[in-house]
């Protein structure tokens, strides 16, 4: 997304609108959730290096300097990885969940591409770590094969087949992998079980709540109106929006 508005930031007609976008996309990316972070970390395909040359691409794109954040994302790493070896580094591991043979897969090649310049880059004194998270450092440092289409990669499938040689990050990833990005969802829920259960409608039941529910979301499916927006003054802006200008000079207004 960054990629595309820095494409777009010149263009005489979207320059404007550009502008607006990004500063929106900073709003929310110039900080960078470290669950996020985790995220990423715990995905083969990426690690640390790869949220690495992530960040600076995108701090590139939009003039932002993550370095700051890409080391205090690091040192909270392994402070959390210690408090998990601290809980399950005894844990033992069947043999059995060890396959016997490893998936065979493709890789992303342009991020691979990248990690690998930037791992050529750094210093091995750079990228020493604390020597208790021997376990996290194999990790980090380990070259894997994983699939290009991300569709037939299957994130929790892959800490579960490399349980065995993973068994403290394993049980970071499964946690961190369980908590929705969004709360969109959860808070549409809410709010239209408030408009449903009113002062004259206290006593409903749960499941009469429940089915309430399902029928006006199956109302709206039938008339394709579950993606339009309920934002008046948004969909005022849109209509006072014109693409082209009717004396033909072909220049946007609003």
């Amino acid at each position: 997304m960054s990629e595309l508005l820095n494409s777009y930031r010149e263009d005489e007609h979207l320059g404007a609108a550009v502008v607006v976008m990004e500063t929106k996309l900073k709003k929310y990316w110039a900080n960078i959730p470290l669950l996020y972070a985790l995220s990423a970390i715990i995905d083969p395909r990426v690690k640390l290096s790869g949220l690495e040359v992530l960040l600076e691409f995108i701090g590139i794109n939009l003039s932002i300097d993550y370095s700051e954040q890409i080391t205090d994302i690091r040192t909270k790493l392994f402070e959390i990885f210690h408090i998990y070896e601290t809980r399950f580094g005894n844990i033992d591991i069947p043999q059995s969940t060890r396959p016997e043979t490893e998936p065979k897969q493709t890789s992303w090649s342009l991020l691979k591409r990248r990690k690998k310049d930037k791992l050529a880059s750094t210093s091995s004194g750079q990228r020493s770590s604390p020597s208790s998270c021997t376990e996290l450092i194999r990790y980090l440092e380990a070259q894997f094969d994983v699939v290009e289409d991300k569709e037939e990669f299957d994130l929790l499938l892959w800490w579960k087949t490399y349980t065995y040689r993973y068994p403290v990050l394993s049980h970071l990833a499964r946690e961190v992998l369980v908590i929705p990005v969004s709360t969109v969802s959860s808070e549409q829920a809410f709010s239209t079980s408030g408009r449903i259960i009113e002062p004259r409608r206290s006593c409903l039941s749960p499941e009469m709540v429940e089915v309430l529910t399902c029928l006006r979301d199956l109302e709206h499916a039938k008339k394709r109106l579950q993606n339009l927006t309920v934002d008046k003054e948004l969909n005022l802006n849109f209509d006072n929006l014109y693409i082209d200008d009717p004396s033909g000079s072909g220049q946007g207004q609003s």
